[in-house]
């Protein structure tokens, strides 16, 4: 009888994961879309200087105003291999988003990959991939291939290293690790800087751990 309980306790708990991230992960993917958003805007104008760059900034926003994804694809993959490697990192970051939306995993993933692993791109773009990649695909990495892409020096300079740590103890969570995943979530919630959305998930998921 107590193997019974145990399992329905067990079933009880993954239901309740599974929920709360049906619920969360979508809003944290459309985050990181804003967050690119939001950088993409915040830098622009530091590459409006020269024609080139003028140019070149003039053909993202023609691709982000577009009206459907293929034109969107299409008009930055344009922008892939410019000498401006900041706006040549945003377009691959937008099109593996963009592959995303379409259902097409794999190809986004190969993209954020190549991102990931192109040292000629700031660390920002890299960061945003390696956060856009390991949430797209949270539920399949085993824990040491999600733990390759984010050593404790990278969380820890990372401008995104809120979101890197909340993301570690997403994973915990849905590994089982519940004391571990909750010990990250309440040092989220204790560190005075963290954004106070994190601060608001962070207590959600704190909620659901027994």
């Amino acid at each position: 009888m107590s193997d019974i309980l145990r399992q329905v306790d067990e079933d009880l708990r993954k239901e309740k994961l599974s929920n709360l991230w049906s619920r969360y992960g979508l809003y944290l993917v459309s985050a990181v879309i804003i967050i690119i958003l939001a950088v993409v805007g915040y830098q622009l104008k530091n590459y409006s200087d020269k024609k080139y760059n003028e140019e070149l900034v003039e053909e993202y926003l023609n691709a982000a105003n577009a009206q459907n994804i293929h034109d969107k694809l299409s008009l930055y993959e344009n922008l892939l291999g410019s000498k401006n490697e900041y706006l040549s990192g945003m377009a691959e970051l937008r099109i593996a988003s963009l592959e995303l939306e379409k259902g097409n995993l794999e190809q986004s993933l190969f993209i954020l990959e190549k991102i990931i692993n192109n040292k000629d791109y700031e660390p920002i773009i890299r960061d945003l991939a390696t956060y856009l990649l390991l949430i797209s695909n949270i539920n399949e990495l085993g824990k040491d291939e999600f733990m390759n892409h984010l050593d404790e020096e990278k969380v820890q300079e990372s401008n995104f290293r809120f979101l890197f740590k909340e993301l570690i103890s997403i994973k915990n969570l849905l590994l089982g690790n519940k004391e571990e995943s909750k010990k990250g979530f309440k040092e989220l919630i204790e560190i005075f800087d963290t954004p106070t959305e994190i601060k608001i998930r962070a207590n959600k998921f704190i909620e659901i751990i027994k």
